[in-house]
């Protein structure tokens, strides 16, 4: 069950400057860049979670002095639906905290992994299964490359898949080794997708089909090939 949803709040400049990616406009209307890809992104893969509840945590902002890279974006531990995820997203910068680097993605590729994990067992306890995606949006390429490989190996056994997402015109060419890693490491399952936002901004179904490319068989390389699980049986729904 995808259900996932992470987004970067780290050097994207001053949020009350117009033009920074995180400014918020008076113009509710009005979308940055961030809550384009929130929006966009976001419900190509929540049409994929049955509950419409969604985990939201943000990484690179500094509290009391102490720089955090996972805390919690919202009062609640998940959020009802995107409106909410774009909701307590502007709150956020209503809160007075304070952007910055550098870009680190390991603490919440691991926090990720372990929901998922935590989820999978227990809905093995009831006859669920449970599949993960984290979306992570990002203005920049991450600063310790190692540190980043390290969390997506160790991720890389739960059921989960990770979609980073990169927002504005940065250079995103460092980037390209989190396509490539799984492909230097047999035995490492390939669970990371790259997609830049900018690229797609304005075709819907080239950004779906960049986002969802790898997903199914991620999907399928964890529970067959690497478990032997065969898929339960399609819900029925009945529309009413």
């Amino acid at each position: 069950e995808p259900s996932f949803i992470d987004q970067k709040i780290g050097s994207n400049g001053d949020p009350r400057m117009a033009g920074t990616l995180h400014y918020i406009h008076q113009n509710n209307d009005q979308l940055n860049d961030y809550e384009k890809c929130l929006t966009s992104v976001g419900s190509i893969i929540a049409k994929y979670d049955s509950n419409q509840h969604f985990p939201v945590y943000g990484f690179g902002a500094k509290f009391q002095g102490q720089i955090n890279h996972c805390f919690q974006v919202g009062p609640t531990a998940q959020l009802a639906g995107l409106s909410s995820v774009v909701q307590e997203y502007r709150r956020v910068f209503q809160s007075g905290l304070t952007m910055s680097g550098p870009t680190v993605f390991a603490e919440v590729i691991d926090m990720a992994a372990a929901r998922a994990r935590s989820a999978l067992s227990e809905g093995q306890r009831t006859g669920r299964q449970e599949y993960h995606i984290l979306l992570i949006l990002t203005d920049g390429a991450v600063s310790n490359i190692e540190l980043t490989k390290q969390a997506l190996e160790r991720a890389s056994t739960a059921p989960l898949s990770v979609v980073i997402v990169g927002v504005g015109n940065a250079d995103f060419s460092k980037m390209q080794f989190l396509d490539d890693f799984a492909n230097q490491y047999s035995q490492i399952r390939d669970i990371c997708q790259f997609v830049q936002f900018s690229s797609h901004a304005h075709d819907k179904s080239a950004l779906t089909r960049e986002t969802l490319d790898e997903i199914p068989q991620q999907v399928v390389d964890y529970f067959y090939h690497a478990h032997g699980i065969m898929p339960l049986p399609p819900i029925q729904r009945h529309d009413s």
